[in-house]
């Protein structure tokens, strides 16, 4: 590497000896990757955004369907608000190096309609760590309705189209980049409209009625999490000395285990479904929550 930080992170040492042997060992994500599978209570999270809703309907007559919440967005809220309070699963490896990344980004597909041949475009969107469910919601509405009105015409696609439109274009161009990005000298603006180039990429089977497969990590790029939610489902859940039948998503994760160790993982997990539970944390500032967790770890 020519140099050790890159625009998009910066190199951080591994603690021990045995993690930073891990990417000598496994030179791949495919090779590292680790699978995770958990049903998720979306009870209180769906009283939720029906709750947001209906303030939205009686605060803003009209309200156009793209401007509401969504279960997706509030995925991505409890994704944002996971990575901002357990900043290990914002790594990522690059030739043999542990880099912290330097923000927040998650990438998903966009179908202009709900049909076979309907073109789709990549979305990537930048958080900050403090953003809240409001903030998430926004932000993922916004580059949903660009993905949609450019839809092939985006600015990754663009990069793409440039390149298939040259003889020879593919291979010069992404051996141009391979070669850039080896040294860490890739340019911001070819990065940052990468989708594969974030902290996870998510893929919603459930908006198309389907189950959730396991996804295989890219190794273009440097995404270390492949998240897929399937179709909601119902299933009989215990409370107290009665049965109730609540609605859950079945998430599988794919994820590089290079990048942190087990146990982070599996606390990272049980916080991101608790989110679930407590939608109420999504929406107030992060500090606060960082808080709270201290004095109710496991609540």
């Amino acid at each position: 590497m020519l140099f050790f930080d890159r625009p998009d992170g910066k190199k951080i040492q591994q603690p021990h000896a045995l993690n930073a042997l891990m990417p000598y060992m496994m030179r791949g994500r495919n090779e590292s990757a680790v699978y995770y599978e958990k049903d998720i209570d979306m009870e209180n999270a769906l009283r939720h955004i029906r709750q947001k809703n209906s303030e939205l309907n009686e605060s803003s007559l009209g309200t156009k369907a793209e401007d509401r919440y969504s279960l997706f967005g509030f995925v991505l809220a409890a994704a944002v608000r996971t990575i901002a309070l357990r900043p290990e699963l914002n790594r990522f490896i690059h030739r043999r190096g542990l880099y912290q990344r330097n923000h927040i980004a998650l990438s998903f597909i966009v179908k202009q309609k709900m049909t076979e041949d309907a073109p789709e475009a990549n979305a990537k969107v930048f958080f900050e760590p403090g953003d809240t469910l409001e903030t998430v919601i926004e932000k993922v509405n916004a580059a949903i309705r660009y993905a949609r009105a450019h839809g092939e015409g985006g600015d990754g696609e663009k990069i793409a189209k440039l390149a298939h439109s040259i003889p020879g274009g593919k291979a010069l161009i992404m051996t141009l980049y391979r070669f850039l990005d080896r040294f860490n000298i890739a340019p911001w603006a070819l990065i940052k409209t990468d989708p594969l180039y974030s902290t996870a990429y998510f893929a919603n089977l459930g908006s198309i009625g389907l189950d959730t497969p396991y996804h295989h990590l890219y190794e273009w790029g440097n995404a270390s999490i492949f998240v897929v939610l399937g179709k909601l489902f119902q299933k009989e859940t215990r409370q107290g000395s009665s049965y109730a039948h609540h609605h859950y998503i079945n998430f599988k994760v794919t994820l590089d285990e290079r990048i942190s160790d087990g146990l982070y993982f599996a606390r990272s997990a049980a916080l991101f479904a608790r989110f679930f539970s407590h939608p109420e944390l999504l929406e107030v500032p992060l500090d606060e929550v960082r808080e709270l967790l201290k004095k109710k770890p496991e609540n």
